[in-house]
């Protein structure tokens, strides 16, 4: 019996959506991975939200026996918009990395 179910099992575990979609629709189009804010801010309007943070990615070196952290000169900048398209879709999130779109999250409905 279990044998009979497992596969049944495996294919709706796989066929289940991931929280982490490629793109998204908007009113003035589909956003994806790999656009512009400006882009997405022509296609989606003004996010309800908005933060930003700036990393300075490091490594460990080593220098005269002691370890010490060296800061690369390049800054990352990340910032989230999240957009809410009414009171019966998912929110989403977007996270934008130096620019560019690097990913889009599923967040829960508005209450």
């Amino acid at each position: 019996m279990l044998l009979r179910t497992l596969p049944i099992l495996l294919i709706l575990l796989f066929a289940v959506p991931s929280a982490s979609a490629v793109g998204l629709r908007c009113s003035g189009g589909l956003v994806s991975r790999g656009d512009h804010m400006v882009e997405v801010l022509a296609a989606c309007g003004e996010p309800l939200f908005r933060d930003k943070a700036v990393a300075y990615p490091s490594r460990m070196r080593e220098y005269d026996g002691r370890p010490i952290v060296e800061y690369l000169p390049l800054a990352v900048v990340t910032e989230e918009w999240v957009y809410e398209f009414g009171p019966h879709r998912f929110r989403q999130l977007l996270r934008f990395r130096n620019n560019r779109l690097a990913s889009i999250e599923t967040l829960r409905k508005p209450r």
